[in-house]
């Protein structure tokens, strides 16, 4: 077996799965909500985007997880993996193949809820749709979400049982979003920076806090979306607001919170490999 045959296998079982289909079905509802709920708030669809951006980088992860903990973790529990490898097949293209299908799905649901968002805005909005902005912002969305299946699947295959695996998926997003995020008032990133710098008798300077929240993968995706409100951020306060600052900044780079994006994946997924390679299956 191949990588390609590893992920067909598992694509097709993942189609007819009423998880992956309610996944798609309920994250493309909750775009088509968005839109429906501001159609006569904002004249502009590209308005919304933003919008439908910070609930993505919130809740998208929740429809992510369950796509992707069980990947590898699952098998092992139920012992199919061992048959899967007795097979002429490499651990590494088993991982990957895993990786593809999971990916496939996300990209799909990521394809789907902006379709739905693009058809709801053209018949419902004041001023069409612009299909380069939804474009761009549907491939910065892809983006986020194959990194965190990248992530996820990463540490399905760093776990021998499903249960792990999902605390350990859940427990990712806690601090990678909300934590990172500072959505905690008490405990986040902000306050251990806060507490390092005291004991070593220094402070944090606001340059190197930015710098640090942007290292998360879900602040990473906000910044990335800029280039979707190009020339359009003094229409509204809130675009201006949260994209109007110092672009000479490393984290307003599109190319840094891409990096930023494709690193949590890629290092992720290899972290997880590594340990499925060493583990014994028996």
């Amino acid at each position: 077996m191949s990588l390609r045959t590893v992920a067909r296998d598992d694509l097709k079982n993942a189609a007819r799965s009423y998880v992956v289909l309610g996944v798609v079905g309920v994250f493309a509802a909750l775009v088509a909500l968005v839109f429906v709920s501001e159609r006569n708030i904002y004249p502009d669809p590209y308005r919304t985007l933003f919008d439908v951006s910070f609930m993505t980088f919130l809740v998208f992860p929740l429809f992510v997880a369950p796509l992707s903990y069980l990947a590898v973790a699952g098998d092992r529990e139920s012992g199919v993996v061992k048959y899967v490898l007795g097979l002429p097949n490499s651990r590494l293209s088993y991982v990957l193949g895993k990786f593809a299908s999971r990916a496939s799905v996300t990209l799909g649901a990521v394809v789907v809820a902006l379709l739905v968002g693009f058809v709801v805005a053209l018949a419902t909005f004041e001023n069409a749709p612009n299909l380069g902005r939804f474009a761009t912002f549907a491939g910065v969305s892809a983006l986020y979400g194959v990194s965190l299946t990248g992530l996820f699947v990463g540490v399905s295959a760093a776990t021998r049982r499903r249960s792990r695996a999902m605390l350990g998926v859940f427990g990712a997003y806690f601090l990678l979003v909300p934590f990172w995020f500072g959505f905690l008032p008490i405990v986040n990133i902000g306050t251990v920076l806060d507490a390092v710098a005291t004991t070593f008798g220094t402070t944090v300077t606001e340059s190197t806090r930015s710098f640090v929240n942007a290292l998360s993968p879900a602040t990473a995706y906000l910044y990335a979306t800029e280039p979707v409100y190009s020339g359009v951020t003094d229409q509204y306060p809130q675009l201006a607001g949260t994209f109007g600052g110092e672009s000479s900044r490393i984290e307003a780079q599109l190319w840094f919170n891409v990096l930023t994006m494709a690193a949590w994946g890629a290092l992720g997924l290899l972290a997880g490999y590594a340990s499925f390679r060493r583990s014994e299956l028996g």
